[in-house]
């Protein structure tokens, strides 16, 4: 955790107990994994998002820190959606339906539980999406070492490639390569999620 409280050790906590139940259908460190932990995880922004959005609707932001709050969240929630895509629709990491159907009613828990905590307490809400975010670097990087080279050496998703091209994609914005294979691909997202760790936590010291 980039935040050093005793309120970001709670949360990491948290997120480690729901991470070692999800490691119960998803343990490998694949395409099953990423995708269905892509849609979960992307669903905590768009959650924020709608909260956020909510309390500068009703004029609770006096300095401006809930509208930059939101307007980070989005820039997240579309580099989020890309991985969703890379795993689950390029690599077709949804295929089976159970893990469809597991992922996705998460997905509908987590929304309402990260909505409810913005609204409360938008610190411990940022400081959950902070831990998530940690333990998704711990996926990518398993990924580097567990798959083996033949999946990591194949091209790169082709989301992947649509999504550099954008003027202002978060690999763009930090100086990446065009990603030649997957290898790149996974790199690249260790980096995002190494970098959503550090502006949850930037979210977090913000309230």
């Amino acid at each position: 955790m980039e935040t050093k409280t005793r309120k970001a050790a709670t949360a990491h906590k948290i997120i480690e107990a729901g991470e070692g139940v999800l490691n119960l259908v998803w343990g490998k460190a694949d395409e099953r994994r990423a995708a269905s932990l892509e849609i979960i995880a992307r669903t905590a922004y768009t959650a924020e998002e709608s909260a956020c959005h909510y309390l500068e609707t009703i004029g609770l932001d006096k300095e401006g820190t809930i509208r930059d709050t939101l307007e980070l969240a989005r820039y997240q929630d579309t580099n989020e959606q890309t991985h969703e895509d890379i795993f689950a629709r390029d690599l077709d990491g949804l295929k089976n339906w159970g893990d469809r159907f597991l992922a996705r009613h998460i997905a509908v828990v987590i929304y309402w539980v990260f909505a409810i905590t913005t609204l409360i307490d938008h610190e411990m809400a940022a400081l959950l999406g902070e831990a998530v975010e940690v333990e998704a670097v711990k996926t990518y990087r398993r990924m580097l070492k567990e798959q083996p080279e033949e999946w990591l050496d194949q091209p790169a998703a082709p989301t992947a490639t649509h999504y550099w091209e954008k003027p202002n994609s978060m690999w763009r914005v930090r100086g990446d390569h065009m990603p030649g294979s997957m290898r790149d691909v996974v790199e690249a997202i260790v980096r995002d999620e190494a970098d959503h760790v550090k502006a949850n936590s930037k979210k977090a010291t913000a309230f």
